[in-house]
């Protein structure tokens, strides 16, 4: 099921998958598995999501 909300939001941001990838220090294949829904992100990795992104409501991409 691929994560319509988490594609919204990078795209709000004028971010690219590439460029979400280098953010957050994750090769550019594991962060489309987690876009397309393949792959589920580490508690690390949302971690770090909220760490760059302190708006991004992981509870809505994720959870919904």
């Amino acid at each position: 099921m691929k994560r319509e909300k988490l594609k919204k939001f990078r795209e709000e941001k004028h971010l690219t998958q590439e460029n979400m990838a280098k953010i957050l220090e994750i090769t550019v294949a594991h962060y489309k598995s987690i876009e397309y829904g393949y792959r589920n992100p580490s508690f690390d990795l949302l971690k770090k999501m909220k760490i760059i992104f302190p708006t991004m409501n992981l509870d809505k991409i994720f959870l919904t």
